[in-house]
């Protein structure tokens, strides 16, 4: 599943705006991907005890994103996938789109485990979905996905 961890100032946002920001990452990443929108996974963190620098000096007017995905994706999906994610949250926090800033770290298919399986390869999804237990499938299609439609 992809994960995305926004560091956000302590108090910037509220819940609604939070919420909000996780709905349009897991929709942003669903449309560039293909992957359904429940797999992905946002946590919103915040702290009073996280001072923040940029430059040595300190910031509290700035979003970091980092995202880790599957790896094999092509540049220009990563791209527009990072830039309709920056407006997004722009537009939802109310911070200039030059204060969000996004990282996405692509992770090979085979330095992921989940659901106690290690994630297929790109193309590979729909011979890895039929290859798990009928139950887990079950599961996955009580989420709305099937073998024929399933991508990561």
């Amino acid at each position: 599943m992809p994960t995305y961890v926004c560091s956000v100032p302590p108090k910037l946002l509220t819940l609604a705006q939070k919420s909000q920001i996780a709905q349009a990452i897991s929709r942003r990443h669903s449309e560039a991907t293909g992957a359904p929108s429940f797999f992905v996974q946002v946590e919103i963190e915040e702290s009073d005890s996280n001072v923040r620098f940029l430059g040595g000096a300190l910031s509290n007017s700035h979003i970091w994103i980092r995202g880790d995905i599957r790896a094999g994706r092509p540049e220009a999906t990563r791209r527009a996938l990072m830039l309709s994610i920056m407006q997004d949250v722009s537009d939802i926090s109310g911070l200039a789109a030059q204060d969000i800033w996004i990282y996405l770290c692509n992770l090979e298919p085979t330095d992921m485990v989940e659901f106690g399986h290690v994630l297929p390869l790109p193309g590979e999804e729909s011979a890895w979905f039929g290859a798990l237990p009928e139950s887990l499938q079950a599961y996955m299609i009580g989420l709305g996905t099937t073998g024929k439609t399933f991508a990561l």
